[in-house]
């Protein structure tokens, strides 16, 4: 019943809308056709203005034209206080603000034309009586011209103002004459160029444009007015039909509903019903297949029949109050089937509410990613596996390193404590002797301990940011690594800002462990023992704050066809003996997930002492989260 008085309500309003938007219409018709016929006063007024222009210096029908300067004035200022004007055509606003302002210099210039015409006419009156009195002949010519003066060419006007200022006077009334027909010519120069002044606006031209605009944009206007009706009289037929087919209509939606049964029943997604107390009303063929109970054991159960224990208190709670307040829950359970086995769900839990606003009953629609879970725990456990790998060959060059560092002091130890021994035996051991040789085993000894610490502190295995210091971590670095680089013969050049920054330094120094053997591999497996031997390391901030780390080499770079491959897992250009091919691989991952940062490579070209070398340069760009 409620929908009927709706609809009703629908076509009511529709109905006043109709009448509403028709009144609109006419009204904005009646102002269209009301500036149309304005911008008409506008043209002929402004012939009337050039009629004028044109016309003998003689004219003397001023109030006529002062008449059209006050009619004009008027239109102009309807036209700008005009709405329909300002916002139905508010595109052609700045037309007709040009169109003003030309007007306004067009009049302000008449007024001074028709000035100076009253000037000349008075100057004109005045000459003829003064050259009724004048006896000489030498002044007719000049009288004759002065007439005929808007009939002469420009070459006749300047020779007249020529002839008029050597022209000598012997009484009181020439020197009068000549004066007038001075100011004759000054003022006829001014008409002139009022005139030209006028016309160079060309205001005819841009009339008739804005004309052209105005009707155009009127056609849009008239098309979308009958654009609106037909919409409103095609809302009105559409409502006029639900009303009439109202039962029909239910008809038609009990089928549809049926239909969307049949698609629930048949559905790949997990679904169920509950009421308020979370009782099971409904459950689909799928909820049953998934699960393993029947559809008997589940009607009237409580949802939490499917609880595996894996899930919170407060999953559960945040769960409740989330759709006990009228939102939809989104979220994941971890469940038990009726055999014991665990199943991964997304699921969507969304409250339906009663004709009053009441939650009556919880649609719960859920998919099954067991099997995605399942993939995604073997992932981590392979990207586990591949970690530790990288970090054995990691181990590695450490022990490498300590075994190299430790194998001088070693001997020395060894060395003292032997001639100790030695002297003790042939009772030659003095006590400058002794302590000589005690000293040499305690400064050795020292430098173990000193060589211990700085090692043990390169592995640590927390996963807590922690602020370090970038060019310390370099230096780390290339202690653990000189042995190497100078048993091959390689020179390292470092550039390394002095910069604190927040991170994991121990994947930091592991990822450049990797990257500098990568570089040495590449130089001793390309390069003779006569080519120099050259790796940079540079670290530096750039102006959005990043820290940038490159370390280039000269081995003549990397094979294109494999260079886009470097980072996939296991894949290696080394002797199966020399290398695993995770290195890469592992550094790629520390950049990306755990410094939020990228990590590519590119072959580059480049002069170091004036010598033209090639290589791979790998670039690492990471935020800098803090700034001092």
């Amino acid at each position: 019943m409620k929908k009927i008085f709706l609809v009703v309500f629908i076509f009511i309003s529709l109905l006043f809308l109709l009448i509403f938007t028709t009144n609109q219409s006419n009204r904005k018709i009646d102002n269209f056709f009301k500036i149309q016929k304005n911008i008409s006063h506008l043209i002929y007024t402004n012939k009337n203005f050039d009629i004028f222009m044109s016309s003998s210096i003689s004219y003397n029908n001023f109030d006529v034209i002062q008449k059209d300067i006050f009619k004009i004035k008027d239109i102009l200022r309807q036209m700008s206080n005009n709405d329909f004007f300002n916002t139905q055509l508010s595109i052609l606003r700045k037309d007709f603000d040009e169109i003003r302002n030309l007007f306004n210099q067009k009049m302000q210039n008449i007024e001074r034309l028709k000035s100076t015409s009253a000037v000349l006419n008075n100057s004109y009156r005045y000459i003829q009586t003064i050259y009724e009195k004048v006896s000489n002949k030498k002044f007719n010519s000049i009288y004759a011209r002065l007439i005929g003066l808007e009939y002469n060419s420009e070459l006749s006007i300047k020779k007249l103002d020529n002839d008029i200022n050597i022209l000598k006077t012997n009484t009181n009334q020439e020197k009068i004459f000549i004066n007038h027909a001075k100011n004759i010519l000054h003022y006829y120069k001014r008409f002139d160029e009022l005139k030209n002044r006028i016309n160079s606006l060309n205001i005819d031209i841009k009339l008739e444009s804005f004309e052209q605009k105005y009707n155009s944009s009127s056609d849009i206007f008239i098309r979308d007015i009958k654009f609106v009706l037909w919409n409103v009289i095609i809302l009105l037929s559409i409502s006029l039909l639900v009303f009439l087919y109202y039962y029909s209509r239910i008809a038609y939606q009990k089928i549809q509903l049926n239909r969307f049964k049949l698609a629930v029943e048949n559905s790949d997604n997990i679904i169920m019903t509950t009421d308020y107390n979370k009782k099971i009303k409904y459950v689909n063929d799928n909820f049953i297949k998934h699960s393993g109970y029947t559809y008997k054991e589940l009607i009237g159960q409580k949802a939490s029949i499917l609880k595996s224990g894996l899930n919170s208190k407060n999953f559960y709670k945040e769960l409740n109050d989330t759709i006990y307040s009228g939102n939809r829950w989104f979220g994941e359970f971890i469940n038990k089937r009726k055999d014991g086995q665990l199943s991964y769900e997304k699921a969507s839990i969304s409250p339906i509410f009663d004709e009053n606003g009441k939650i009556i009953e919880f649609l719960a629609i859920k998919l099954d990613i067991t099997k995605e879970r399942t993939i995604e725990k073997d992932l981590k456990n392979k990207e586990h596996i591949l970690m530790q790998q990288a970090k054995m060959v990691a181990l590695h060059e450490m022990l490498d390193s300590i075994s190299h560092q430790w194998r001088q002091p070693l001997s020395s130890i060894s060395t003292a404590a032997s001639g100790m021994k030695l002297n003790k035996e042939f009772n030659s051991l003095d006590d400058e002797t002794f302590n000589k040789l005690i000293d040499s085993i305690v400064e050795n000894s020292l430098y173990l301990s000193k060589t211990i610490d700085n090692f043990k502190s390169f592995f640590k295995t927390n996963s807590e940011n922690v602020l370090f210091n970038i060019k310390n971590t370099v230096n780390k670095v290339f202690n653990l690594m000189s042995y190497k680089f100078n048993e091959n013969k390689i020179e390292c050049i470092i550039n390394v800002i002095d910069k604190n920054i927040e991170g994991l330094e121990h994947e930091l120094i592991q990822s450049l462990v990797n990257l500098l053997n990568n570089a040495q591999d590449a130089i001793v497996k390309k390069l003779i023992n006569e080519e120099k031997r050259l790796i940079f390391l540079d670290a530096y901030s750039d102006e959005k704050n990043n820290l940038i780390i490159k370390v280039r080499d000269n081995a003549n770079g990397i094979d294109e066809k494999i260079i886009d491959k470097i980072f996939e897992p296991y894949f290696t250009t080394k002797h199966q003996s020399q290398g695993t091919g995770v290195g890469l691989y592992m550094t790629y991952e520390i950049i990306l997930k755990h410094f939020n940062g990228i990590f590519y490579v590119k072959n580059v070209s480049y002069t170091y002492e004036n010598k033209e070398y090639k290589g791979a340069e790998f670039i690492i760009k990471i935020p800098i989260k803090i700034k001092y």
